[in-house]
């Protein structure tokens, strides 16, 4: 049996199967998961459903559920998108215990609020990247920023 948390990644910001996985989730060639994601009528999908990273096809749970499959493959899905749905969440809590766990004390935050407001952008800009230095805190590990845009 397959266990399909292997097969989950965090692409964007958000948990996603690729393409490729989810056909060997569900016993069926890539080009008829590519197939089926080409016929959702265009005025369905979003940006939220289905996206490409270096020239591979991810897709969400919403993507999952608009994929239109034979009635066999049904209970993987509904599978997928609940592992899907569970590791979203727990990877949204790690961020934001994270996140919290990082914030600065409230007088600097008016301090980097009133630099901004100033129009002192380069030395708030520095400021935060010191708390964040300070506090251990990498912002860029809440999305998966490719190497080619960095």
């Amino acid at each position: 049996m397959k266990h399909v948390q292997y097969f989950l990644q965090i692409k964007n910001g958000v948990a996603v199967i690729s393409s490729e996985d989810l056909a060997v989730l569900l016993g069926r060639k890539h080009l008829s998961v590519l197939r089926a994601i080409d016929a959702v009528p265009a005025d369905c999908p979003s940006k939220e459903m289905f996206f490409m990273v270096n020239g591979e096809v991810f897709l969400t749970q919403s993507g999952i559920c608009m994929i239109d499959m034979s009635a066999r493959h049904l209970r993987m899905r509904r599978r997928i998108m609940l592992a899907l749905s569970g590791f979203d969440a727990n990877y949204r809590k790690e961020r934001w215990a994270e996140f919290n766990s990082a914030m600065p004390p409230r007088a600097i935050i008016r301090l980097l609020a009133w630099l901004s407001d100033v129009g002192l952008n380069q030395p708030a800009l520095i400021l935060f990247r010191l708390i964040c230095w300070f506090k251990n805190y990498d912002p860029s590990k809440t999305v998966n920023i490719p190497k080619s845009a960095q």
